[in-house]
């Protein structure tokens, strides 16, 4: 009986350890899948093992999301358009042996060959047990143990009409309805939109993702122009406005360069990584670190507000505001008002500071401290762009460590110290940049001797911060 109990206890000891071990539920999303022209004349030449590997290499996980551009039918009936994709439906077996779960219909191709291709297309999925997004208008939910989120899957381009979701009102409608009946699930929209080969989204785009996250959208990831536009966050929620190719004949300036987003969901959506790729010879093939390097700049060159730090098995991204450099890396990217600046930990523990803007790379300075947040600013306001950074240290007026803010300033090419001030009224907690009327001012949080905490906003005056007003804060109040 005792040795009965022992093994009860140890079994759920064992149990327990590894339900605490779980991290959630991974999910990953690709761009666009094309299977048809050079694609198809590839596989048939070097064999089904071509396609099953290359999305096999770039993209394991729990679920695995991709947009197919195209329909599985044998009809030739084809729209009256230029392109018009199709292959057989052998073709989804592949997608279901290469790890895929998911495949977004929800495009300009799914009435290529009309609404018999479209058939024929959700039954080649049906058969393969692939699950089809964005045939019916309510989102797909997956669910691995306690984790789950909802997925919704639409198309605001041409000849989608006869979609459920086809229109930005059938969307909102959509939306609306998830969240008021599961405020709780996660909700990642993964949408087809915008124009194609162009570098930045659309304003309309931009004006309906805010719409959309205050609707209750918790990520929102992009497709249709073929090449990778801007990240940004929208109150803390990622959006991702195109991810470019994944499996196609990139031929065209830029049309290679692409990534996948993995999103790690517990109750909420937690890790937000990106992997490196690029469109050689039709598929995707993953990149070593280094090469990584010089996409992650190009991904980047077009956003704002976003950091992405380097790890093991890709780039971890996130809203400036949330780094604070305590990550396991040695390698951030920071990406704001078109300039990049890099920042690498060496082993000493030094920092190196780096600056990227229009294809030129600055001189590179030594950084001695512990850093905690980046801002890229126009601070001074001469029309150049200054990179604030927040360092504990000491210095030689004030022997104590305590957070400064160090300011250099960035032109043609030169970077250089613009100031590295000791402090201010009271001891730095952190600090932001606010921008009214086109001046940009410096606002901190600062804590003085006796724990009390006070807003502060100071303005660039020729040498140093000028004092523009300082504010007690409220134990209740948020900064």
């Amino acid at each position: 009986m005792k040795n009965t109990i022992i093994i009860i206890i140890i079994s759920s000891i064992i149990l327990t350890s590894c339900n605490e071990g779980k991290s959630g539920v991974s999910i990953i999303f690709t761009g666009d899948v094309i299977l048809d022209r050079g694609v198809k004349d590839k596989i048939l030449l070097h064999g089904d093992s071509l396609l099953v590997n290359s999305i096999k290499r770039t993209a394991e996980s729990d679920f695995l999301v991709i947009n197919y551009e195209g329909t599985f039918t044998n009809s030739e009936i084809a729209q009256d358009d230029l392109y018009n994709f199709k292959t057989d439906e052998n073709s989804a077996l592949l997608l279901k042996q290469s790890g895929v779960t998911h495949v977004s219909i929800a495009n300009n191709h799914i009435y290529d060959y009309g609404q018999i291709g479209f058939e024929n297309t959700i039954d080649a999925l049906t058969k393969s047990k692939l699950i089809a997004l964005g045939e019916m208008c309510e989102p797909e939910i997956i669910q691995r143990g306690n984790a789950k989120c909802a997925i919704l899957s639409a198309s605001l381009t041409s000849n989608n009409d006869s979609l459920c979701i086809s229109t930005i009102e059938q969307l909102k409608s959509s939306i609306k309805v998830f969240d008021s009946q599961n405020p709780a699930v996660p909700l990642i929209l993964y949408i087809h939109w915008g124009l194609e080969l162009q570098p930045n989204p659309e304003n309309w785009q931009r004006e309906l993702a805010n719409d959309l996250v205050r609707l209750g959208v918790d990520a929102i990831i992009g497709h249709h122009p073929h090449v990778v536009q801007k990240i940004e966050f929208i109150d803390d929620k990622p959006i991702f406005y195109s991810v470019g190719n994944y499996v196609a004949d990139a031929y065209l300036t830029d049309t290679d360069k692409s990534y996948t987003v993995e999103f790690t969901v517990t109750d909420r959506i937690t890790d937000i990584k990106i992997r490196p790729v690029i469109i050689d010879g039709y598929f995707p093939k993953p990149l070593n670190p280094k090469e990584q390097i010089s996409n992650i700049k190009y991904y980047l060159s077009h956003s704002e507000g976003i950091c992405a730090l380097q790890i093991s098995d890709g780039w971890i991204i996130k809203a400036i505001e949330n780094v604070n450099f305590q990550e396991h890396t040695n390698l951030w990217f920071f990406a704001e008002n078109q300039t990049i600046a890099a920042i690498k930990r060496l082993q000493s523990g030094a920092n190196l500071l780096t600056i990227f803007s229009q294809n030129e790379k600055s001189n590179t300075v030594s950084l001695n401290g512990e850093l905690s947040e980046l801002h890229i600013s126009d601070i001074n306001n001469d029309g150049f762009s200054d990179v604030l950074i927040g360092i504990s240290k000491k210095v030689k007026f004030d022997p104590v460590i305590n957070k400064r803010i160090n300011i250099y300033s960035y032109q043609n090419r030169n970077l250089q110290a613009l100031w590295l001030g000791t402090r201010f009224i009271h001891n730095i907690e952190s600090f932001n940049i606010r921008k009214t009327e086109n001046i940009n001012y410096l606002t901190t949080l600062e804590i003085d001797e006796n724990g009390e905490r006070f807003q502060g906003v100071y303005k660039w005056d020729d040498f140093g911060f000028a004092l523009w007003e300082l504010n007690k804060i409220n134990t209740n109040e948020n900064y």
